[in-house]
């Protein structure tokens, strides 16, 4: 719960500021997924690792690409039930794409919010 804790303020502290990554910051350890330097990345910085031929830069920004997605379910965006994870992770990958040309300094978790909050938004039950 700690851990879960300190994770989330540090993407609160670290949404307050632009990004200024300009790749993945490969952890020092084999043991590390995730580190807290990869939370402000640029949308090309983003991009370039994800379409990227280093095998551990990939898999971390797939693992960004998720965590984002996953965390904005059902809150900007509706949820899985409504299109395949794999449609929606397609759609992502367009966005990032299109991002590195129109704003690729833009911070890569407010692209991929914009593109699911525009492609799949929550309908209110009335």
């Amino acid at each position: 719960m700690k851990k879960k804790l300190l994770m989330f303020s540090l993407a609160i502290l670290s949404s307050c500021a632009i990004a200024d990554r300009s790749s993945i910051v490969i952890p020092e350890s084999n043991t590390d997924r995730l580190t807290s330097q990869n939370t402000n990345l640029s949308t090309s910085a983003l991009f370039n690792a994800y379409i990227g031929k280093d095998l551990l830069q990939r898999r971390l920004a797939e693992m960004y690409v998720i965590g984002v997605i996953d965390s904005t379910e059902g809150e900007l965006w509706c949820d899985f039930k409504i299109a395949s994870p794999n449609a929606i992770k397609e759609q992502v990958f367009n966005a990032l794409k299109s991002g590195t040309i129109s704003s690729p300094q833009k911070r890569a978790s407010s692209t991929i919010k914009n593109k699911l909050k525009n492609l799949l938004p929550c309908r209110e039950s009335k």
